[in-house]
């Protein structure tokens, strides 16, 4: 029997704008938290950016976020976990890539915090531009980041429109201090703390609940999403996903364009629940 349902959001619980849910979506997940069934949305967003997510599906349980370094109770209305990178490795990585010229932002506190004057190499993301102005929007800017950080300790390095020379260079770099590095899209990397993935927070969540990896269900299509596929019994990959995702998942859900997490949620849980 399925009790917890944890899911990505972009390109998986999300359509297609990265913005609205389908109504069909919100009522199955709906009738399976009426029948006693958890539910998650586990991102790589920060806190600040999920709001727009909780008002389609205000019965969410609990927020996975920052690929997860924190878990938010929204019943306790409190965070029940937090796995952050020490303030010593934030402040060498700030440096390192303010130098090196790529676009990044930090999350602390569940907000989004980046060096003003390096919106320039911000570039295409390849994403609906009302999406990519409420990403932005929801960013603080900062004439001195490396100032601002100085005493913090931060819970996801997230770097943009990183290029193929680049790429390998910046994820030696993070792996040198440890950190787990997974990818959400195109050109992009993130980087937590050695345990923090979004695996160990859904692992996290059945420990809280009394219950085991046979009674959840998880959805993802990207990089960042793997560690959780692989926990879960009832994984599935959206057929929109990454190779590396579909290959972690017991099972290939439909497109999220159309309403592949619906679908399997009502041929696995709500059939058997």
């Amino acid at each position: 029997m399925i009790k917890l349902i944890a899911t990505d959001l972009d390109g998986t619980l999300m359509s297609g704008d990265h913005m609205t849910i389908t109504p069909y979506t919100v009522n199955t997940l709906e009738k399976a938290h009426r029948r006693g069934i958890k539910i998650a949305i586990a991102t790589g967003r920060p806190l600040s950016l999920i709001d727009n997510v909780t008002n389609q599906i205000p019965f969410v349980d609990y927020v996975i976020y920052s690929n997860g370094a924190c878990v938010y109770d929204r019943n306790e209305d409190k965070i029940i976990y937090s796995n952050l990178i020490p303030n010593d490795q934030a402040k060498e990585l700030v440096t390192y890539f303010l130098e090196n010229k790529v676009f990044f932002e930090v999350y602390i506190d569940g907000c989004s915090h980046y060096q003003l004057g390096t919106e320039n190499l911000l570039d295409d993301m390849d994403m609906p531009s009302e999406f990519i102005d409420e990403v932005v929007a929801s960013m603080t800017a900062h004439k001195n980041l490396p100032q601002y950080i100085s005493s913090k300790n931060i819970e996801k390095v997230t770097l943009y429109s990183v290029k193929n020379c680049k790429y390998s260079e910046f994820e030696k770099k993070l792996l040198s201090y440890g950190l787990s590095v997974a990818s959400s899209f195109k050109d992009n990397m993130e980087a937590t703390a050695p345990s923090a993935d979004k695996g160990e927070a859904v692992k996290g969540i059945c420990e809280i609940m009394g219950i085991n990896a046979d009674e959840c269900m998880t959805f993802g299509d990207a990089g960042n999403d793997v560690p959780m596929l692989r926990f879960a019994k009832y994984s599935f990959a959206m057929e929109n996903g990454t190779d590396e995702c579909k290959a972690a998942a017991c099972y290939v859900a439909k497109p999220n364009t159309e309403d592949g997490l619906a679908k399997a949620v009502e041929e696995y849980a709500l059939k058997t629940n």
